[in-house]
């Protein structure tokens, strides 16, 4: 899914096949840099439109600050379903902020306009895409940018 978005948009990437990490505790399988990554969550709002929140890899979100850049209650964020995520081409464990879909609200964490390269999912939990971090925000002109994490993270050297 992520790697056909970037082939149309002529954005140089590299995929890493790893054994598949779906959860946080697994991140270690990939063996690549976990702060480097942009970490990328996925909700549905109640008219129907599903969010992909990124963040940097080893910040947590902070739901009442992605809630405000949704102009939305934070009781109106709710964990997308798998058949939401499957028909976006995304499975758990893959979801990215790579995505065309005209009805996807992507969100991105400020934090990660200071990153120079970043890691992330590929659709699929088997396969990371590391692409430069700028290619990322102008692959998606118009996502909403926001500071989306409780507490301030670097990004690495």
């Amino acid at each position: 899914m992520a790697v056909s978005v970037l082939a149309r948009a002529g954005i140089s990437y590299r995929l890493h096949e790893h054994p598949a990490a779906r959860t946080e505790a697994e991140l270690h399988l990939t063996g690549l840099d976990v702060d480097s990554a942009a970490k990328t969550l996925a909700f549905s709002l109640p008219d129907g439109r599903l969010v992909l929140a990124a963040i940097p890899g080893p910040a947590r979100l902070r739901y009442p600050n992605l809630a405000r850049a949704l102009g939305v209650s934070r009781a109106a964020l709710r964990p997308a379903s798998t058949d939401a995520l499957l028909a976006l081409g995304m499975e758990p464990g893959g979801v990215t902020p790579v995505c065309d879909d005209a009805h996807v609200v992507r969100v991105l964490d400020r934090a990660l306009l200071d990153f120079t390269v970043v890691y992330c999912g590929s659709g699929s939990p088997e396969f990371t895409v590391e692409l430069a971090a700028a290619d990322l925000f102008a692959l998606a002109p118009a996502a909403v940018l926001a500071d989306l994490c409780s507490d301030s993270v670097k990004a690495p050297d």
